[in-house]
């Protein structure tokens, strides 16, 4: 019962996580105006970067469950098996992107109401790009993990 409620916390954190990616990704592609895009995200940002801390919490607590209720340490001394190759790949992913989460919310939160500096717009423009990217390979990852479940 507790591993059900745990799968079906982490694919519905997963969704909420990668479809808002998808949707942010795609509002920055469709407003190309700078004012509309300035407004759009000064409102939408600051919401939606607390309501991934939240998502990313839960993502990373049922993913540490996962680790420990199926005994991942050992299927990873295991180089040679696909599953582990790909349970390794996905973690590493994994790490990556909540790194890539990190730096970009520190930026965003930091710059809210404010005009960015240059580096402060390629480092957050650079890191949506990694969590956008990362997202399609941790989902590519999870569709093949579990085909070999």
């Amino acid at each position: 019962m507790i591993l059900d409620i745990m799968i079906f916390i982490h694919i519905l954190a997963a969704s909420a996580w990668i479809g808002g990616s998808i949707l942010l990704f795609g509002m920055g592609l469709y407003f190309k105006d700078k004012d509309v895009q300035t407004t759009v995200y000064y409102y939408i940002g600051p919401f939606y970067g607390y309501f991934e801390m939240i998502v990313l919490t839960f993502l990373l607590v049922t993913g540490g469950y996962f680790i420990y209720a199926f005994s991942i340490g050992e299927i990873l001394m295991h180089p040679d098996v696909p599953l582990a190759k790909y349970l390794f790949v996905k973690i590493i992913l994994v790490l990556l992107i909540t790194f890539s989460t990190a730096v970009h919310m520190y930026i965003s939160l930091n710059a809210h109401g404010r005009e960015r500096s240059m580096k402060e717009k390629y480092i957050s423009r650079a890191t949506s790009l990694a969590i956008f990217f990362l997202n399609l390979g941790i989902l590519w990852y999870a569709i093949k993990i579990r085909s070999l479940i």
